[in-house]
Order: structure tokens, then C-alpha cells, then sequence
């Protein structure tokens, strides 16, 4: 049995050494996320960062796969809320990216040593490996074409610019399943971020999120606790992105039940979030569920995602 003294040793001399390693292998991306956590650095960091960028106005020349947006209003929702709902891809888009996961190989719980291929969409939890939460394409994603002209997207860049205040860069894009699997541990759920907590991928990032399936309360919805992009608990920004160690009912607590959404939509839905606040997707209990997100910030850090297993 290992003494409580002995394992406060471990865990210090664990969290020392991953600083470390931080530290002198991506200083940069090491120092933003230690001082990110705080929403007055963050502030003074966005508004030092800030730089002129075109209209965020589409024009008549670009045509986004989004049809109209009004880009102000969306952008100061988010300020506002966390997130803005209402975004919607074309049917023949959803079957473009339904095809593609389909046809690629996917990673059970991000683990590129462990490969899986969908039998079909409608065969989609059937005969999985031991352990499985989801299915991320992770770097296959980049074989999809539909999936690059979406990042590309004049309304989708249009939205990123005006809520960055910056020229939007482009951080990653994710294709995954969640699949209805028992609760599990804390840590299990935490693994595959289906617990609450906050991102720290740069001073101001955004991401933008599309059901590729139908989503309801038994699919995993995206959960959000609104208005959590700021005015966070001291203690919250002090942990930063340990509060995924928190028990969900406890941040709750911290923030209000009814300020609690769940994000539920058809297959083409889509919404975007600033990933500062508290969020998270919800465990499927009886459907699977596909998402897509894509991501954009204001600093370019190299692909921090792929070193991690987004």
C-alpha cells in the first residue's frame, strides 16, 4: 500500500518534471498556457495581439457553404453566452464527411496504436474493441477534401476574424465518434473530455462545432455552462486546466444548474464556442454520435494538437 506522503512526492515530482519538460521543449506554448489561465493577462494579451485584419463582412464574391450569416451578431453572442447556435451544413456536405469516416481509418480513444475501420454508419457500436469512448480520425482527417474547403470557408474565417480580432489561424480539426459505453471512472471520462473543463490553447481561440449525425439528450450532447468564458472562481484559474479533476456536480454548484445547455440538433447542425469556458461532451447512453470541430486562434503554436492526440 503506498503512504499518503509517498504519493504527494509522486504527484510533485511528476508535475515538476512535466513543467520541465515543458518548459525547455515548447517555451512558448508552455508560458502562454501557465498565464492564459488568468482573465486579466488574457485581456491584456488579446488587446496586444490585436492586429488589422480585413473585413470580416463576406462579400458578394465569397460563398460560404453557411449561406447568410450576420458575423457581428454571432460574435457578440459568443461574448455574451459562450456560444452562438444556429449554424447548418447542406445535407450533401453531411454526406460527403459521412462517407469519409466510413472509408478511413479511424483511433479508439486517440490512440494511434490502435486502429479501427466503421462497417457503416448504421453499424456504428457494433462488434467494437474492449474500452472503446470514441474514435477520432486525428491526422486521416487531412485526406478529406470536403473537410478542407470547410476550413477554408469564407463564412466560417469570417466569424473566427471578427471574434479574434486577429487573422484567424488555423489550430486543428477533428473528426470523431463517441460511442454509448457505461459512465466509467472520473479519469476514464476525463480522458476523452467528457468531463467538465476549459481549454487553454491560446490568449483568444474559437471553435466551431457540427453534428454530423442526429444529436439528442441520449447521443452525447456538447454541454456548455454559459457565460464561464470569464468571471471564473480564483481558484478555477489558479488550477487552469486541472479543473477536469472536479466532479461535474461541483462545478455546477460553482456556476449555476440552470446556466447548464445542452447542445442538441440534427445531423448538419452546427455551433461555435469559445473554449474558455466550462464544456464538454456529454457521455452517449444509447446512440453513437459524429462531430466535427475545427479550430482557430490567434498565435501559431505548431501542431499542438497531433503531439497530443486531439
Amino acid at each position: 500500500m503506498i503512504h499518503k506522503s509517498e504519493k504527494f512526492w509522486y504527484k510533485l515530482a511528476n508535475y515538476c518534471l512535466k513543467n520541465y519538460q515543458g518548459l525547455t521543449q515548447e517555451p512558448r506554448l508552455f508560458l502562454m498556457q501557465k498565464s492564459a489561465r488568468f482573465e486579466i493577462v488574457r485581456d491584456w494579451e488579446a488587446r496586444l495581439l490585436k492586429r488589422p485584419t480585413k473585413s470580416s463582412e463576406i462579400s458578394q464574391e465569397d460563398v460560404s457553404v453557411l449561406g447568410k450569416l450576420d458575423v457581428n451578431a454571432i460574435a457578440a453572442t459568443i461574448e455574451t453566452d459562450s456560444c452562438y447556435q444556429g449554424l447548418q451544413l447542406p445535407e450533401d456536405v453531411v454526406q460527403e464527411l459521412l462517407n469519409f469516416a466510413s472509408s478511413t481509418v479511424g483511433y479508439i480513444n486517440r490512440d494511434a496504436n490502435r486502429p479501427w475501420r466503421c462497417k457503416g454508419t448504421e453499424k456504428v457500436g457494433v462488434d467494437l474493441p474492449e474500452n472503446s469512448r470514441v474514435c477520432s480520425y486525428m491526422s486521416n482527417g487531412k485526406q478529406s477534401s470536403t473537410l478542407k474547403k470547410l476550413e477554408k470557408d469564407p463564412g466560417i474565417l469570417a466569424i473566427a476574424t471578427k471574434f479574434l480580432g486577429a487573422e484567424a489561424v488555423h489550430m486543428g480539426s477533428e473528426i470523431s465518434w463517441s460511442f454509448p459505453v457505461a459512465a466509467g471512472s472520473h479519469v476514464q471520462q476525463r480522458e476523452v473530455a467528457q468531463v467538465f473543463h476549459y481549454d487553454l490553447d491560446d490568449y483568444r481561440f474559437i471553435k466551431f462545432f457540427f453534428y454530423l449525425t442526429d444529436v439528442d439528450i441520449s447521443s452525447g450532447p456538447h454541454a456548455y455552462i454559459r457565460g464561464t468564458h470569464k468571471n471564473k472562481k480564483l481558484l478555477h484559474q489558479v488550477i487552469g486546466t486541472r479543473c477536469a479533476d472536479i466532479d461535474d456536480e461541483k462545478i455546477k454548484e460553482c456556476y449555476g444548474a440552470e446556466n447548464v445547455v445542452n447542445v442538441c440538433g440534427k445531423a448538419g447542425f452546427g455551433f461555435v464556442e469559445n473554449p474558455l469556458c466550462f464544456h464538454k461532451g456529454s457521455r452517449p447512453t444509447e446512440k453513437p454520435r459524429l462531430m466535427l470541430q475545427i479550430e482557430y486562434a490567434i498565435n501559431d503554436y505548431g501542431n499542438i494538437h497531433e503531439a497530443r492526440g486531439y
